[in-house]
């Protein structure tokens, strides 16, 4: 009985903080409930890999021969996991709160467009799973420095870790960290991030590797 104790006295208030949230309207009321289930499954690892075994399997895929790449279609708010041109699974993706056009400055709430790569993971991401990539890249470095809005030491950054496919600056007047998390696909939310169900980012996050290609299109 008492190795139950600690982990129901926790559960118990992240409910009790929850309910609070959703009473009081509090942009974290979804948060609290969203920290409930992740506590209740966890990430979703063994799940995750699980799953995609079986999608090859089906497919009759060797994943060591698979040539993973993203598709993001932002009109259709779908998400295409693929095997070089062949589509693995679509997902509902969710967007910047002001979703058409190109992100061009921090507070736009627009999603960026262009060929990005994974470059960064975080498992403990308040949207449950966080999978960096490397925005802004060199063309939007270029945008950038030409419209005035960042530095040619920050250009001269970017273009750095663009071709090393590495993650770029997240501390300039382009905005950042821009990748893909959990906490729902229902509505362009965000600030410009990529949005997904929990199982959805799962499935991602522990079968991308990193350098994976992300192509959004508008």
């Amino acid at each position: 009985m008492k190795r139950w104790l600690v982990p129901g006295f926790f559960l118990g208030l992240v409910v009790v903080a929850g309910g609070l949230g959703f009473l009081f309207g509090t942009s974290d009321g979804r948060l609290y409930r969203q920290e409930l289930a992740s506590l209740v499954a966890g990430k979703g690892k063994e799940r995750a890999l699980a799953r995609f075994q079986q999608r090859l399997e089906i497919l009759g895929k060797n994943r060591e021969a698979l040539n993973l790449r993203v598709v993001v279609r932002k009109a259709a708010h779908r998400l295409l996991l693929c095997d070089g041109d062949q589509v693995l699974a679509t997902f509902p993706v969710g967007l910047g709160r002001n979703p058409v056009g190109q992100k061009e400055s921090l507070h736009d709430n627009r999603t960026p467009e262009g060929e990005y790569f994974v470059c960064y993971r975080k498992e403990a991401s308040r949207y449950h799973l966080f999978l960096g990539l490397t925005y802004p890249n060199p063309d939007d470095a270029a945008r950038a420095l030409g419209a005035g809005l960042i530095t040619a030491t920050e250009a001269e950054a970017i273009l750095d870790a663009g071709m090393k496919k590495e993650r770029p600056p997240w501390n300039t007047a382009l905005g950042g960290p821009f990748g893909l998390h959990g906490y729902g696909a229902d509505e362009d939310w965000t600030e410009g991030t990529l949005a997904l169900a929990n199982g959805h980012i799962e499935e991602l996050f522990w079968n991308l590797p990193d350098g994976t290609s992300v192509v959004v299109e508008p």
